[in-house]
């Protein structure tokens, strides 16, 4: 059966797709979550946040005690709003952060996770099933942060082919395998106007949610989106769609701040991709001095692009460590790419200084490391290079973290047995060895190191 892409069961069944796969969506790699989660969006955004929030306290807007809320519209793991809770500490932004989703099963996995529990035990984070479409009735005119992570490319799209015969709205038939598509007349939309000959996805759904989303809070608003965009498509190629688990589009940024106007000015990032980048939507009533201040120097330089760009090229090639340890430090410290890089660096002759830097890299990646279960395990990576630069201190916490996480992997066993013996924390080091030997009996590592230990 053929049926209008945006209301085809390719959309319609998303949140059953994600209610079945819950944490499985990130932690298996169903679904990206690396650019949209990361320390440096976090500290892009709490620019943008604080900015926003100076231009309401000075029309008056914000009280000086009224704490700004903000939303996570389909927050995933939970990760980025906690690498953002502290960003906007330091920038002295008062903030309740709220961690929504559509699966109730994702909301029920945040409650349990321990560091997003102690922030909602503090009072400043609180989670809630959400549906972006349908966000309920007027919640009161509090200005409002809503933040749209790869969500507007699961929302529904239409597609339309253009050519000089006219243009023709895309019908999908999703049962089939592949998926069938044939092309029907329809009225040219407004937002295609000027556009030449191709085959276009206008992201509906995105535009149906700022509207729901204008209509539920109906105070001072900001949408931080970060998303893919498109690429050109030609008029005789049928649109592009990923499909893992659940489907996913292009976003036509263009065409969404032409269905979201007059309601939002969107702030679109210098450099057009159709990768990854960050924009903004914001309440026409307030585009405020400070935060189109912040969004020329910070959010439309989309830096995460570029990090991740320059990271996946260190990967392929030999920087020097300077060059690693900038990137690094660039990062934010970020946890998950201080431990892909750490073998590299741990392997490199380092000079006194780079080694410092390298292990305040490893105690900042520590401080900021986010409970989530990968195929990496970030915390021993960082704890073994810790190790091999002396700082015990710092490894055996990480390898602590690692055994809880990870579980009881001998190779973790061993380290930390060796690193306690080095802070002199002899019986501490004979425990995790008997922890190891009971295991792994046959270790012979362990079984040596034991009796020359203990005289067994």
């Amino acid at each position: 059966m053929f049926t209008p892409l945006h209301r085809s069961a390719l959309f319609a069944r998303q949140p059953a797709v994600y209610e079945r796969l819950g944490m499985r969506a990130w932690s298996e790699g169903l679904v990206p979550w690396r650019a949209t989660t990361c320390p440096l969006l976090a500290d892009v955004e709490a620019e943008l946040i604080a900015a926003f929030e100076a231009d309401l306290r000075t029309a008056g807007a914000l009280a000086a005690a009224e704490p700004l809320t903000i939303i996570d519209v389909g927050a995933g793991t939970g990760r980025l709003l906690f690498h953002l809770a502290p960003r906007l500490t330091a920038r002295g932004v008062r903030a309740h952060l709220v961690a929504t989703d559509v699966a109730p099963s994702n909301v029920a996995a945040w409650s349990a996770h321990p560091q997003l529990a102690a922030l909602a035990a503090e009072g400043r984070l609180s989670f809630e099933v959400f549906d972006a479409l349908r966000p309920g009735p007027a919640r009161g005119a509090a200005p409002t942060v809503l933040l749209a992570h790869y969500l507007f490319d699961t929302l529904p799209h239409r597609a339309f082919r253009v050519t000089d015969e006219g243009c023709f709205e895309g019908l999908v038939d999703a049962e089939a395998s592949p998926w069938a598509w044939r092309y029907e007349a329809a009225a040219r939309p407004a937002e295609l106007s000027g556009r030449g000959p191709g085959t276009f996805l206008v992201p509906a759904g995105a535009a149906e949610a700022l509207e729901a989303w204008r209509a539920c809070f109906t105070g001072p608003l900001l949408v931080l989106a970060a998303d893919k965009g498109v690429e050109p498509r030609s008029a005789t190629e049928d649109p592009q769609l990923a499909r893992h688990e659940s489907v996913s589009a292009g976003v036509d940024f263009d065409a969404l701040a032409s269905l979201a106007a007059p309601r939002f000015t969107a702030l679109s990032p210098h450099a057009p991709s159709h990768l990854f980048a960050l924009h903004a939507f914001v309440d026409a009533r307030l585009e405020g001095p400070a935060l189109s201040r912040a969004w020329a120097q910070r959010g439309g330089h989309n830096e995460v692009l570029s990090l991740l760009q320059r990271f996946e090229a260190a990967l392929k090639s030999e920087p020097s460590p300077d060059a690693l340890l900038a990137l690094l430090d660039e990062s934010q410290a970020d946890p998950d790419l201080v431990a892909q890089l750490a073998g590299r660096l741990r392997d490199a002759p380092l000079d006194p200084a780079q080694a410092r830097r390298l292990v305040d890299l490893l105690a900042r990646a520590a401080q900021q490391h986010f409970v989530f279960r990968q195929q990496l395990d970030v915390p021993f990576s960082l704890a073994v290079t810790a190790h091999h630069l002396g700082a015990l201190g710092l490894a055996v916490p990480l390898y602590a973290r690692s055994l809880e996480e990870s579980g009881a992997h001998p190779a973790t066993l061993l380290n930390l047995a060796l690193a306690l013996r080095g802070l002199g924390r002899g019986a501490e080091a004979v425990d995790a060895l008997e922890v190891l030997l009971q295991h792994t009996p046959t270790h012979p590592r362990a079984s040596a190191l034991l009796a020359e230990w203990t005289g067994r």
